[in-house]
Protein backbone atom coordinates (compact mmCIF):
# COMPACT_ATOMS: atom_id res chain seq x y z
CA UNK A 1 0.00 0.00 0.00
CA UNK A 2 2.70 2.57 0.70
CA UNK A 3 4.65 1.27 -2.08
CA UNK A 4 1.40 2.60 -4.38
CA UNK A 5 1.13 5.99 -2.41
CA UNK A 6 4.49 6.48 -3.00
CA UNK A 7 4.30 6.10 -6.66
CA UNK A 8 1.03 8.36 -6.93
CA UNK A 9 1.27 11.61 -8.72
CA UNK A 10 1.55 14.55 -6.39
CA UNK A 11 -2.06 16.07 -6.14
CA UNK A 12 -2.93 19.96 -5.20
CA UNK A 13 -4.70 18.35 -1.78
CA UNK A 14 -1.40 17.06 -0.74
CA UNK A 15 0.38 20.47 -1.32
CA UNK A 16 -2.49 22.75 0.25
CA UNK A 17 -2.65 20.32 3.44
CA UNK A 18 1.13 20.20 4.27
CA UNK A 19 1.29 23.80 3.60
CA UNK A 20 -1.92 24.02 6.27
CA UNK A 21 0.18 21.57 8.58
CA UNK A 22 3.30 24.42 8.09
CA UNK A 23 1.55 27.27 9.05
CA UNK A 24 -0.41 25.84 12.19
CA UNK A 25 3.14 24.67 13.19
CA UNK A 26 4.48 28.55 12.90
CA UNK A 27 6.53 27.76 10.04
CA UNK A 28 6.55 29.57 6.66
CA UNK A 29 5.67 27.48 3.93
CA UNK A 30 8.15 27.15 0.77
CA UNK A 31 8.69 24.70 -1.56
CA UNK A 32 11.67 22.70 0.35
CA UNK A 33 9.49 22.37 3.42
CA UNK A 34 5.96 21.03 2.06
CA UNK A 35 8.32 18.42 0.02
CA UNK A 36 9.82 17.48 3.07
CA UNK A 37 6.42 17.39 4.96
CA UNK A 38 4.75 15.66 2.07
CA UNK A 39 7.88 13.20 1.32
CA UNK A 40 7.90 13.30 -3.06
CA UNK A 41 7.40 15.88 -5.41
CA UNK A 42 9.41 18.04 -7.52
CA UNK A 43 9.81 21.46 -7.53
CA UNK A 44 8.32 22.38 -10.56
CA UNK A 45 5.26 20.09 -9.13
CA UNK A 46 5.25 21.85 -6.14
CA UNK A 47 5.89 25.48 -6.51
CA UNK A 48 2.68 26.62 -8.96
CA UNK A 49 0.34 24.57 -6.40
CA UNK A 50 2.17 26.44 -3.32
CA UNK A 51 1.24 29.94 -5.35
CA UNK A 52 -2.09 28.68 -5.48
CA UNK A 53 -2.56 28.19 -2.22
CA UNK A 54 -0.96 31.85 -1.29
CA UNK A 55 -3.45 33.33 -3.80
CA UNK A 56 -6.66 31.53 -1.95
CA UNK A 57 -5.13 32.31 1.44
CA UNK A 58 -6.70 35.57 1.98
CA UNK A 59 -10.33 33.86 0.87
CA UNK A 60 -9.60 30.71 3.43
CA UNK A 61 -9.39 33.42 6.23
CA UNK A 62 -12.20 35.46 4.90
CA UNK A 63 -14.52 32.25 5.62
CA UNK A 64 -13.19 31.24 8.79
CA UNK A 65 -13.61 34.78 10.23
CA UNK A 66 -17.26 34.54 8.86
CA UNK A 67 -17.56 31.09 10.28
CA UNK A 68 -16.70 32.50 14.27
CA UNK A 69 -13.62 30.69 14.18
CA UNK A 70 -10.94 32.89 16.15
CA UNK A 71 -7.21 31.77 15.14
CA UNK A 72 -5.59 33.42 18.26
CA UNK A 73 -7.20 30.78 20.66
CA UNK A 74 -6.81 27.92 19.04
CA UNK A 75 -2.93 27.26 20.26
CA UNK A 76 -4.18 25.36 23.28
CA UNK A 77 -4.72 28.49 25.41
CA UNK A 78 -8.59 28.37 25.93
CA UNK A 79 -10.84 31.05 25.78
CA UNK A 80 -10.80 32.78 29.14
CA UNK A 81 -9.88 36.34 27.24
CA UNK A 82 -12.52 39.25 27.00
CA UNK A 83 -14.76 38.95 23.84
CA UNK A 84 -13.66 42.72 23.65
CA UNK A 85 -10.09 41.84 23.61
CA UNK A 86 -10.59 38.48 21.20
CA UNK A 87 -12.48 40.86 18.89
CA UNK A 88 -9.77 43.25 18.66
CA UNK A 89 -6.76 40.97 18.31
CA UNK A 90 -9.10 39.24 15.52
CA UNK A 91 -9.78 42.30 13.82
CA UNK A 92 -5.93 42.81 14.23
CA UNK A 93 -4.90 39.59 12.77
CA UNK A 94 -7.66 39.86 9.47
CA UNK A 95 -6.29 43.28 8.60
CA UNK A 96 -2.77 42.14 8.82
CA UNK A 97 -3.72 38.86 7.17
CA UNK A 98 -5.89 40.69 3.80
CA UNK A 99 -2.93 43.38 4.19
CA UNK A 100 -0.26 41.13 3.77
CA UNK A 101 -1.85 39.01 1.42
CA UNK A 102 -3.00 41.90 -1.17
CA UNK A 103 -0.05 42.90 -0.85
CA UNK A 104 1.89 39.81 -1.90
CA UNK A 105 -0.28 39.50 -4.60
CA UNK A 106 -0.04 43.02 -6.07
CA UNK A 107 3.45 42.69 -5.76
CA UNK A 108 3.50 38.91 -7.41
CA UNK A 109 1.01 40.49 -10.29
CA UNK A 110 3.43 43.08 -11.14
CA UNK A 111 6.69 40.94 -11.31
CA UNK A 112 4.16 38.70 -13.39
CA UNK A 113 3.74 41.39 -15.96
CA UNK A 114 7.65 42.25 -15.80
CA UNK A 115 8.50 38.65 -16.97
CA UNK A 116 5.54 38.56 -19.40
CA UNK A 117 7.20 41.90 -20.63
CA UNK A 118 10.56 40.61 -20.56
CA UNK A 119 9.35 37.49 -22.44
CA UNK A 120 7.35 39.40 -25.31
CA UNK A 121 10.74 41.73 -25.88
CA UNK A 122 12.66 38.62 -26.12
CA UNK A 123 10.62 37.16 -28.39
CA UNK A 124 10.93 40.04 -30.63
CA UNK A 125 14.59 40.33 -30.67
CA UNK A 126 14.29 36.22 -31.37
CA UNK A 127 11.91 37.23 -34.54
CA UNK A 128 14.32 40.35 -35.65
CA UNK A 129 17.70 37.66 -35.06
CA UNK A 130 15.63 35.11 -37.61
CA UNK A 131 14.62 37.44 -39.87
CA UNK A 132 17.60 38.85 -40.19
CA UNK A 133 19.21 35.66 -40.38
CA UNK A 134 16.59 34.44 -43.32
CA UNK A 135 17.51 37.87 -44.99
CA UNK A 136 21.66 36.96 -44.73
CA UNK A 137 21.21 33.73 -46.24
CA UNK A 138 19.33 34.93 -49.20
CA UNK A 139 22.05 37.32 -49.58
CA UNK A 140 24.44 34.68 -49.43
CA UNK A 141 22.87 32.46 -52.20
CA UNK A 142 22.65 35.55 -54.18
CA UNK A 143 26.50 36.47 -53.66
CA UNK A 144 27.27 32.73 -54.15
CA UNK A 145 25.17 32.51 -57.60
CA UNK A 146 27.08 35.86 -58.77
CA UNK A 147 30.37 34.11 -57.95
CA UNK A 148 29.47 31.41 -60.40
CA UNK A 149 28.11 33.35 -63.02
CA UNK A 150 31.38 34.85 -62.59
CA UNK A 151 33.94 32.04 -62.29
CA UNK A 152 31.62 30.39 -65.77
CA UNK A 153 32.50 34.05 -67.79
CA UNK A 154 36.07 33.38 -66.47
CA UNK A 155 36.19 30.03 -68.33
CA UNK A 156 34.22 31.34 -71.25
CA UNK A 157 36.92 33.75 -71.78
CA UNK A 158 39.57 31.33 -71.23
CA UNK A 159 37.81 29.30 -74.00
CA UNK A 160 37.59 31.60 -75.98
CA UNK A 161 41.21 32.65 -75.70
CA UNK A 162 42.07 28.61 -76.91
CA UNK A 163 40.42 29.24 -79.71
CA UNK A 164 42.02 32.59 -80.95
CA UNK A 165 45.50 30.72 -80.04
CA UNK A 166 44.33 28.00 -81.93
CA UNK A 167 43.60 30.36 -84.82
CA UNK A 168 46.69 32.14 -84.78
CA UNK A 169 48.59 28.86 -84.78
CA UNK A 170 46.57 28.09 -88.09
CA UNK A 171 47.29 31.47 -89.60
CA UNK A 172 51.11 30.77 -88.75
CA UNK A 173 51.55 27.61 -90.18
CA UNK A 174 49.21 29.36 -93.71
CA UNK A 175 51.60 31.53 -93.76
CA UNK A 176 54.35 29.37 -93.19
CA UNK A 177 53.04 27.07 -96.20
CA UNK A 178 52.63 30.54 -98.48
CA UNK A 179 56.44 31.07 -97.96
CA UNK A 180 57.18 27.69 -98.82
CA UNK A 181 55.32 28.39 -101.80
CA UNK A 182 57.10 31.48 -102.62
CA UNK A 183 60.84 29.98 -102.07
CA UNK A 184 59.58 27.31 -104.48
CA UNK A 185 58.42 29.65 -106.81
CA UNK A 186 61.28 31.48 -106.45
CA UNK A 187 63.69 28.25 -106.77
CA UNK A 188 61.55 27.35 -109.89
CA UNK A 189 61.86 30.94 -111.31
CA UNK A 190 66.13 30.81 -110.92
CA UNK A 191 66.33 27.37 -112.46
CA UNK A 192 63.95 28.37 -115.13
CA UNK A 193 66.76 31.46 -115.62
CA UNK A 194 69.11 28.89 -115.65
CA UNK A 195 67.70 27.00 -118.14
CA UNK A 196 67.41 29.44 -120.61
CA UNK A 197 70.59 30.96 -120.33
CA UNK A 198 71.78 27.28 -121.02
CA UNK A 199 69.12 26.91 -123.72
CA UNK A 200 70.50 30.60 -125.14
CA UNK A 201 74.26 29.49 -125.15
CA UNK A 202 73.76 25.31 -126.16
CA UNK A 203 70.83 26.89 -129.11
CA UNK A 204 71.87 30.34 -130.30
CA UNK A 205 70.38 29.45 -132.95
CA UNK A 206 67.11 28.58 -131.91
CA UNK A 207 66.73 32.15 -129.67
CA UNK A 208 64.53 33.58 -132.03
CA UNK A 209 61.88 30.42 -131.76
CA UNK A 210 62.61 29.90 -128.14
CA UNK A 211 62.60 34.09 -126.95
CA UNK A 212 58.79 34.38 -127.40
CA UNK A 213 58.24 31.12 -125.62
CA UNK A 214 60.61 32.08 -122.78
CA UNK A 215 59.68 35.97 -122.65
CA UNK A 216 55.86 34.03 -122.46
CA UNK A 217 56.92 31.61 -119.78
CA UNK A 218 58.85 34.06 -117.93
CA UNK A 219 55.90 36.56 -118.26
CA UNK A 220 53.74 33.98 -116.72
CA UNK A 221 56.35 33.02 -113.81
CA UNK A 222 56.45 36.92 -113.28
CA UNK A 223 52.41 37.14 -113.04
CA UNK A 224 52.66 34.03 -110.54
CA UNK A 225 55.05 35.60 -108.42
CA UNK A 226 53.22 38.92 -108.53
CA UNK A 227 49.82 37.08 -107.72
CA UNK A 228 51.73 35.35 -104.76
CA UNK A 229 53.65 38.51 -103.19
CA UNK A 230 50.06 39.93 -103.45
CA UNK A 231 48.53 37.27 -101.77
CA UNK A 232 51.53 37.36 -99.35
CA UNK A 233 51.10 40.71 -98.52
CA UNK A 234 47.14 40.26 -97.64
CA UNK A 235 47.68 37.30 -95.98
CA UNK A 236 50.44 39.87 -93.85
CA UNK A 237 47.75 42.54 -93.64
CA UNK A 238 44.83 40.01 -92.62
CA UNK A 239 47.88 38.06 -90.28
CA UNK A 240 48.73 41.50 -88.65
CA UNK A 241 44.85 42.58 -88.62
CA UNK A 242 44.16 39.62 -86.64
CA UNK A 243 47.28 39.94 -84.82
CA UNK A 244 46.14 43.34 -83.64
CA UNK A 245 42.37 42.04 -83.06
CA UNK A 246 44.09 39.12 -80.93
CA UNK A 247 46.00 41.79 -79.11
CA UNK A 248 42.67 43.76 -78.34
CA UNK A 249 40.94 41.01 -77.45
CA UNK A 250 43.61 39.79 -75.07
CA UNK A 251 43.88 43.58 -72.79
CA UNK A 252 40.06 43.12 -72.92
CA UNK A 253 40.07 39.36 -71.10
CA UNK A 254 42.67 40.91 -69.02
CA UNK A 255 40.54 43.90 -67.95
CA UNK A 256 37.69 41.40 -67.49
CA UNK A 257 39.64 39.55 -66.07
CA UNK A 258 40.64 41.78 -63.15
CA UNK A 259 37.07 43.35 -63.38
CA UNK A 260 35.67 40.13 -62.33
CA UNK A 261 38.85 39.02 -59.91
CA UNK A 262 37.90 42.53 -58.25
CA UNK A 263 34.15 41.70 -58.06
CA UNK A 264 35.07 38.32 -56.61
CA UNK A 265 37.28 39.54 -54.23
CA UNK A 266 34.33 42.14 -53.15
CA UNK A 267 31.68 39.38 -52.77
CA UNK A 268 34.42 37.32 -50.24
CA UNK A 269 34.73 40.42 -48.37
CA UNK A 270 30.94 41.02 -48.15
CA UNK A 271 30.65 37.55 -47.47
CA UNK A 272 33.15 37.76 -44.66
CA UNK A 273 31.62 41.02 -43.06
CA UNK A 274 27.74 38.87 -43.13
CA UNK A 275 29.58 36.28 -41.45
CA UNK A 276 31.07 38.61 -39.41
CA UNK A 277 27.87 40.52 -38.29
CA UNK A 278 26.07 36.98 -37.33
CA UNK A 279 28.26 36.00 -35.05
CA UNK A 280 28.27 39.68 -33.49
CA UNK A 281 24.15 38.81 -33.72
CA UNK A 282 24.56 35.99 -32.19
CA UNK A 283 26.69 37.40 -29.51
CA UNK A 284 24.31 40.02 -28.75
CA UNK A 285 21.20 38.06 -28.38
CA UNK A 286 23.01 35.12 -25.71
CA UNK A 287 24.76 38.49 -23.50
CA UNK A 288 20.82 39.59 -23.63
CA UNK A 289 19.28 36.11 -22.88
CA UNK A 290 21.70 36.33 -20.06
CA UNK A 291 21.16 39.39 -18.75
CA UNK A 292 17.29 38.72 -18.95
CA UNK A 293 17.73 35.34 -17.05
CA UNK A 294 20.06 37.05 -14.02
CA UNK A 295 16.99 39.81 -13.82
CA UNK A 296 14.66 37.18 -13.90
CA UNK A 297 16.63 35.19 -10.83
CA UNK A 298 17.10 38.88 -9.01
CA UNK A 299 13.22 39.11 -9.09
CA UNK A 300 12.70 35.83 -7.77
CA UNK A 301 14.58 36.25 -4.99
CA UNK A 302 13.79 40.12 -4.08
CA UNK A 303 10.06 38.31 -4.43
CA UNK A 304 10.50 35.63 -2.23
CA UNK A 305 12.70 38.14 0.36
CA UNK A 306 9.54 40.31 0.87
CA UNK A 307 7.41 36.94 0.84
CA UNK A 308 9.83 35.91 3.54
CA UNK A 309 9.49 39.47 5.47
CA UNK A 310 5.57 39.32 5.10
CA UNK A 311 5.46 36.14 6.79
CA UNK A 312 7.33 37.24 9.15
CA UNK A 313 5.52 40.27 10.11
CA UNK A 314 2.19 38.04 10.51
CA UNK A 315 4.03 36.09 13.15
CA UNK A 316 5.24 38.69 14.46
CA UNK A 317 1.68 40.43 14.66
CA UNK A 318 0.43 36.93 15.82
CA UNK A 319 2.73 36.62 18.74
CA UNK A 320 1.53 40.51 19.50
CA UNK A 321 -2.04 39.39 19.50
CA UNK A 322 -1.90 36.89 21.68
CA UNK A 323 0.71 38.40 24.06
CA UNK A 324 -1.90 41.11 24.52
CA UNK A 325 -4.83 38.63 25.44
CA UNK A 326 -2.91 36.91 27.94
CA UNK A 327 -1.77 40.19 29.66
CA UNK A 328 -5.83 41.26 29.62
CA UNK A 329 -6.52 37.76 31.05
CA UNK A 330 -3.88 38.60 33.37
CA UNK A 331 -5.16 41.46 34.53
CA UNK A 332 -8.48 41.18 34.53
CA UNK A 333 -7.96 38.12 37.14
CA UNK A 334 -5.68 40.78 39.56
CA UNK A 335 -8.69 43.44 39.18
CA UNK A 336 -11.26 40.78 40.23
CA UNK A 337 -8.69 39.72 43.43
CA UNK A 338 -8.14 43.20 44.45
CA UNK A 339 -11.94 43.82 44.40
CA UNK A 340 -12.53 40.54 46.54
CA UNK A 341 -9.80 41.38 48.70
CA UNK A 342 -11.60 45.30 49.46
CA UNK A 343 -14.49 43.41 50.04
CA UNK A 344 -12.73 40.81 53.03
CA UNK A 345 -11.00 43.99 54.38
CA UNK A 346 -14.07 46.15 54.49
CA UNK A 347 -16.03 42.95 56.23
CA UNK A 348 -13.44 43.02 58.94
CA UNK A 349 -13.33 46.63 59.43
CA UNK A 350 -11.15 48.15 62.10
CA UNK A 351 -9.16 44.96 62.58
CA UNK A 352 -6.91 46.21 59.83
CA UNK A 353 -3.87 48.94 60.29
CA UNK A 354 -3.80 52.16 58.42
CA UNK A 355 -0.65 50.73 56.48
CA UNK A 356 -2.53 47.71 55.73
CA UNK A 357 -5.17 49.84 54.21
CA UNK A 358 -2.64 52.47 52.70
CA UNK A 359 -0.64 49.00 50.26
CA UNK A 360 -3.73 47.64 49.79
CA UNK A 361 -4.84 51.23 47.68
CA UNK A 362 -1.36 50.97 46.31
CA UNK A 363 -1.96 47.80 44.98
CA UNK A 364 -5.21 48.78 43.91
CA UNK A 365 -4.32 51.67 41.56
CA UNK A 366 -1.38 49.54 40.35
CA UNK A 367 -3.52 46.93 38.54
CA UNK A 368 -6.28 49.42 37.41
CA UNK A 369 -2.89 51.09 35.72
CA UNK A 370 -1.91 47.35 34.23
CA UNK A 371 -5.01 46.76 32.95
CA UNK A 372 -5.28 50.20 31.33
CA UNK A 373 -2.31 49.22 29.52
CA UNK A 374 -3.78 46.00 28.58
CA UNK A 375 -6.50 47.52 27.36
CA UNK A 376 -4.66 49.89 25.14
Amino acid sequence: MENLRSQRAIQRDDVWAAADALLLEGKRPTIERVRQKIGRGSPNTVSPMLEEWFATLGPRMAQLKGSGTVPVAEEGRGTSAPAPVLQAAQALWDAAMHQAVDAAQAQLAQEREQLQAARQALDAEKNALAQEQAAMAQQRASLEQSLAVAHAQIKMQGARLAELEQGARQKDQFAAQQQQRLQALEQELSASRKARDEVDRAHAEHLREQHAAAQAQQHRALQDIDRARQEVKQWMAAHRAEQEKLARLEVDWHAERKALQLQAAEVEAQWSQSQTRAQQLQQDLQATMSQHAHQIALMDQQFHAQKSQLQRDIERLQADAIQKSTAAGTAHAAAAGVAKSRESEGARGSSRSPAQSARAARMGRNFARAAYRARR
